[in-house]
């Protein structure tokens, strides 16, 4: 999930810190933002369009406060707080929207507090949030998790509402492209398809469960065995972005920008925050190469092999062509905004089997401005989630349950 972190008062609290900990440690996104900026951020600031967040969660847990300004001083309570700022979020026009099309007044809005401040005001909002009380990092990455998985189910339906294809197989559910709704400006109570920033052309996976997770692995220990090519990894990724979107932590964006100067030149993935650019214009620019290619050379100066210096190069060149004036346009249709940064990364071959090797690795890694990424290291990440307990959710959408219409 990509989650929205958000706080009464500050995240210096130790709940907060340790949610943080725990969460990104379970291949979560997670950015946060004070709390007095987020109803600007989600109705003006334009970084909203390009964000791509599952959830708002708010930590309500600090103390009661005494507020200034009140003769004589009043309490305030913290969940009072949290409860206004759903509220602000459920009150968004439709059209404020995420890249894929979804609509901010719908996206699950989670509050955990230490204990319950104001029972009239829950009961008289508690539409505009779920409230829970803090159970523990982990309880509540698992709460969070089933109120997303329920409001997944609810924009798969209005997919299919809308005639957008949506399959079921093998523990993962797809969607087709969206381009002709786009056209139509289609709408329903989660998706305004004018909003929709998406590309792809293809089927593209957007939910999985344990066994989709698992059959992911497979595929890619297949891919990677037979050694396959730059191209087909690259397929691969696009038709499973959660993969590179959990080992970079960044939105990936296919073949973008497609540069003017050079003409045609672009990078194979960029990766844009999950929150867009509202706190820092960066951006990272991924080079593919294939997972066959030996990436270190021996000899009495060992190092990374020419053809990781090549890639290293290459990338390097899309960097310096982002601030060409010729590709200001490319970018901002790409992109939606001008990098003011950028951060680079050369996708490429096997890990380092012996110690020797990755010493040499680390050692020219460190003099290097580009991150050198092993296909190991990305299969790294998914492994991993198959051994965290708890697992990833069960599909309900497509079973008897929760049938297709």
């Amino acid at each position: 999930m990509n989650i929205l972190f958000t706080a009464v008062g500050n995240f210096l609290t130790v709940e907060a810190q340790a949610c943080l900990t725990e969460w990104r440690a379970s291949y979560h996104a997670v950015e946060q933002m004070p709390m007095e900026r987020v109803a600007a951020y989600l109705r003006l600031d334009r970084a909203s369009t390009l964000a791509l967040v599952d959830a708002i969660v708010c930590m309500a847990d600090s103390d009661t406060v005494i507020s200034e300004g009140y003769r004589p001083p009043a309490l305030d309570f913290p969940l009072q707080k949290a409860l206004a700022l759903a509220g602000d979020v459920r009150g968004l026009p439709g059209a404020c929207t995420m890249r894929d099309g979804r609509k901010w007044n719908s996206i699950p809005f989670v509050i955990f507090c230490g204990r319950w401040d104001s029972g009239t005001v829950l009961a008289r909002r508690q539409s505009d949030a779920l409230v829970y009380p803090f159970p523990g990092p982990l309880e509540a990455l698992m709460t969070i998790q089933t109120v997303f998985d329920d409001y997944q189910d609810k924009v798969l339906a209005d997919y299919e509402s809308l005639g957008i294809l949506v399959r079921v197989s093998e523990g993962r559910v797809q969607i087709g492209p969206a381009l002709r709704l786009r056209k139509e400006r289609a709408e329903s109570a989660y998706y305004y398809a004018a909003g929709d920033r998406r590309r792809h052309t293809g089927l593209v996976t957007v939910k999985r469960d344990s066994e989709g997770l698992r059959r992911d692995v497979e595929m890619f220990q297949y891919l990677l065995e037979r050694k396959s090519s730059e191209s087909e990894m690259h397929r691969f990724f696009e038709e499973h972005p959660a993969i590179l979107m959990q080992a970079r932590m960044g939105i990936p964006i296919s073949h973008a920008p497609r540069f003017a100067n050079p003409k045609d030149n672009t990078p194979d993935f960029a990766f844009s925050p999950i929150l867009g650019p509202w706190d820092a214009k960066a951006i990272e620019l991924m080079e593919l190469k294939g997972p066959a290619e030996a990436t270190l050379r021996k000899g009495p100066h060992p190092g990374f092999t020419a053809k990781v210096m090549k890639a290293v190069d290459q990338i390097r060149d899309y960097a310096r062509y982002l601030p060409n004036p010729d590709n200001l346009d490319a970018v901002l249709r790409a992109l939606g905004y001008l990098p003011d940064y950028s951060k680079l990364a050369v996708l490429i071959g096997r890990e380092p089997k012996s110690e020797e090797e990755r010493a040499v690795w680390a050692q020219r890694q460190s003099e290097l401005n580009v991150k050198v990424v092993t296909y190991d290291e990305i299969l790294a990440t998914q492994e991993a989630q198959l051994k965290k307990r708890p697992s990833p959710y069960r599909l309900r959408y497509g079973t008897p349950d929760y049938p297709l219409e």
